[in-house]
C-alpha cells in the first residue's frame, strides 16, 4: 500500500515537471515570436516598397550607401544586411545599399542651354563639370552653351567630366585708351561716357603748379588697347576745401540746394562706389529743392552732380 502511494506521488511529480517545462517552452516560443521577425528578401525591390515593408515589421531602415549597378534599376536595393531569412529582434536596423542606376549614361545635348541649366543637367546625370572656356559670339546669347566635349550622344561613365564652351555675347567695341591727363574732371567724365568707360577709383593729390581738379595720371594709360565697360582709375589734382553746396566729409553727408529761379532744373546725381556707377536722381526739380544723400562709409565714393546736363559738382569721399 505504501509502495503504491510513493509510486503515485513519483508519477505525479514527473507529470508536473513535464507540464511545467512544456508551459515554459510554449510561453518562451510565443514571447520570442512576438519580439523577433524574419528578415524578408529585399534585393531588387524599390526603396519605397522596402521602407513600407520594414516599417510594418517594426524594423528600422538605414541606407548605408549608393552604388552603380548594371542589373539593378535606379532606387532599388542592391545589398541588404542582415541577409534574408535571418531572425532578428524588432527595432533593429536593416542596412541597405541603393542602386544609382547603370554606371554609364548617354551624354545629353547641352548646346543652347543656359550655363546654370546645363550644370543642373550634368549633375542630374551623375556627370562632373569639366573645364569652362569662354568666347565672344554674335549668334549665341551671353552665358549659353555653344559646344561641349565629349559630344552629345556618346555613352560614357557616370563620372565623366564634361567641358563646356560658353558664350560671352557680342564682343565689346575696342579702341585705344584716350589721353585724359590734363583734362578737367568734368570733361574727363564726358569723355569716359562717350567711350562707355566706368570710373573705378579716384585718388587725390595736390600740385600747386598744375590746375586744380585736373587729371594727373590714369590707368589704363593712354594708347593702351581697351574695350567698352572697362573700369578706369584716376588721380586728380585737388585740395580739400569747404563748399556751401557740397560734402560734409566728417558726417559723409552730401547736400545740394537747387538754385532759386522761375524754371525747373534737370538734376542728375550719380554715385561711383564699389566699382559701379549708380544714378541716384535724374529728374526735373523745382527751384529751392534740397537734396540730401548719405554717402556709404568705409569705402571710396565719388559723387557727380549735373544740372541741365552740365557737371556742376564732383565730390570725392575717401
Amino acid at each position: 500500500m505504501l509502495r503504491q502511494a510513493f509510486k503515485f506521488l513519483f508519477i505525479l511529480a514527473v507529470f508536473s515537471a513535464v507540464a511545467g517545462l512544456s508551459t515554459f517552452f510554449t510561453l518562451s516560443f510565443f514571447i520570442k515570436s512576438e519580439e523577433s521577425v524574419i528578415v524578408p528578401e529585399l534585393t531588387g525591390k524599390d526603396a519605397i516598397s522596402v521602407l513600407r515593408l520594414l516599417s510594418g515589421l517594426e524594423l528600422n531602415t538605414r541606407v548605408s550607401g549608393f552604388e552603380y549597378d548594371r542589373n539593378i534599376p535606379k532606387d532599388h536595393v542592391i545589398h541588404q544586411a542582415p541577409e534574408a531569412g535571418r531572425t532578428i529582434k524588432k527595432g533593429r536596423d536593416v542596412s541597405l545599399v541603393i542602386s544609382r542606376g547603370t554606371p554609364t549614361v548617354t551624354l545629353p545635348d547641352l548646346k543652347g542651354q543656359s550655363l546654370p541649366q546645363a550644370l543642373v543637367i550634368v549633375e542630374e546625370n551623375g556627370l562632373a563639370e569639366g573645364h569652362r572656356s569662354f568666347v565672344y559670339s554674335a549668334n549665341a546669347p551671353r552665358d549659353t552653351v555653344m559646344a561641349q566635349h565629349p559630344l552629345p550622344g556618346r555613352t560614357v561613365q557616370r563620372t565623366q567630366r564634361v567641358d563646356l564652351l560658353i558664350s560671352l555675347g557680342v564682343r565689346p567695341k575696342a579702341f585705344q585708351m584716350p589721353d585724359l591727363k590734363g583734362r578737367f574732371l568734368d570733361e574727363t567724365m564726358l569723355v569716359m561716357s562717350d567711350y562707355k568707360l566706368f570710373l573705378d577709383a579716384v585718388t587725390t593729390v595736390y600740385d600747386k603748379s598744375k590746375p586744380e581738379n585736373t587729371i594727373i595720371r590714369q590707368d589704363p594709360p593712354a594708347g593702351h588697347y581697351v574695350e567698352e565697360n572697362r573700369k578706369v582709375k584716376l588721380i586728380v589734382n585737388r585740395k580739400a576745401k569747404g563748399e556751401k553746396n557740397g560734402p560734409d566729409h566728417e558726417n559723409r553727408l552730401f547736400r545740394y540746394h537747387v538754385p532759386h529761379g522761375y524754371l525747373k532744373q534737370h538734376i542728375r546725381l550719380e554715385m561711383a562706389v564699389y566699382g559701379m556707377n549708380v544714378t541716384l536722381y535724374d529728374e526735373l526739380m523745382p527751384p529751392g529743392k534740397k537734396i540730401w544723400v548719405l554717402v556709404p562709409d568705409h569705402t571710396q565714393t565719388v559723387l557727380f552732380l549735373y544740372r541741365n546736363d552740365n557737371l556742376m559738382l564732383s565730390e570725392i569721399y575717401n
